[in-house]
């Protein structure tokens, strides 16, 4: 048998999860295969490298000396692949994106800094998967939003930056009484049924219900439903539901800003510091940042908010 990087990847999760079987479950083997991996791999040395006995599996002298040279050639071998895959990409940009609508206005940048690049958008249905993506470096961008007592911060490997705050908008059936108001209070909607993402991530919600308990109520969540959905509920008067404020016109929905603007978030731009953007971020913020303020004015009913209050939100 050739010993391959693979074989030291097995050694290192026998050693660091103390048992095969747990080990076996890390790399997504049988207990059974784990086990023959092992036994082989003995063989190839000439000696057992690890004890096992009820209290799990525990490196002998010589599993100690070849778990020493493993833990410094692994990391190694992962490098070598995450740049063999980078390079192999080529002008291929590869960008996770939250549900928001940060990820076309960065399409949209992309295009004009890079209009030769391969841009390959991916969107998930909660962040959670994007921050390992980005320090994994199997993507190269990510667009992201957090809310208030819930800042992200990037991992190992990944810078972020505020690209805007914007605030949440209610969405109200025209012909609701409070359509015609250019502000809402949030307190003049405890009595709706609310429609909300069936998945949503505890940052929002949480800011979400903070505001409401501020405003003294508690909101009935009547709906976890999709956007698709929620729009036809909202427009046949059977709930309420928060949109961005940059959100397109909806047929017989109408959008308001909430008064005050208890309810916003950070759209988030985060990258690879190794990746292509490494040494171009701060061109690439600022673009997208020009991008994001220029698509803004598309949105009516925000493009007259922002002249009545302008960009800042505390």
């Amino acid at each position: 048998m050739d010993l391959e990087v693979r074989h030291l990847r097995v050694l290192c999760a026998i050693a660091d999860s103390g048992s095969i079987s747990r080990a076996a479950a890390t790399l997504g083997m049988s207990q059974p295969a784990m086990a023959a991996q092992l036994r082989r791999i003995e063989r190839q040395f000439g000696g057992a490298l690890f004890d096992r006995g009820h209290d799990g599996a525990t490196p002998t002298p010589l599993g100690e000396w070849l778990l020493a040279r493993s833990r410094s050639l692994v990391p190694a071998f992962d490098e070598l692949e995450r740049d063999a895959k980078r390079h192999s990409s080529g002008d291929m940009i590869r960008v996770g994106c939250a549900p928001t609508r940060l990820a076309i206005y960065v399409a949209k940048s992309l295009h004009r800094l890079l209009p030769e690049a391969d841009i390959r958008l991916r969107t998930e249905q909660t962040m959670d998967a994007l921050p390992g993506l980005l320090a994994s470096e199997r993507i190269e961008l990510a667009t992201l939003d957090d809310y208030p007592g819930h800042e992200l911060s990037p991992p190992q490997g990944a810078a972020y930056a505020v690209i805007a705050i914007e605030p949440l908008f209610v969405g109200l059936a025209q012909d609701h009484p409070l359509a015609g108001r250019e502000e809402v209070e949030l307190a003049d909607l405890a009595e709706e049924d609310w429609a909300q993402p069936a998945q949503l991530e505890s940052g929002p919600r949480e800011h979400f219900w903070g505001a409401c308990t501020e405003s003294g109520f508690a909101p009935r969540l009547a709906y976890g439903v999709n956007l698709e959905v929620a729009l036809d509920l909202i427009s046949e008067g059977r709930c309420v539901g928060l949109f961005q404020a940059t959100a397109p016109a909806r047929e017989r929905v109408t959008l308001r800003p909430l008064k005050d603007a208890p309810l916003r978030f950070r759209h988030v731009l985060g990258w690879t510091t190794r990746g292509p953007f490494g040494g171009q971020a701060d061109d690439l913020v600022e673009t997208v940042r020009k991008t994001y303020w220029a698509e803004s004015m598309r949105a009516p009913v925000y493009r007259a908010w922002l002249k009545r209050h302008g960009r800042a939100i505390a």
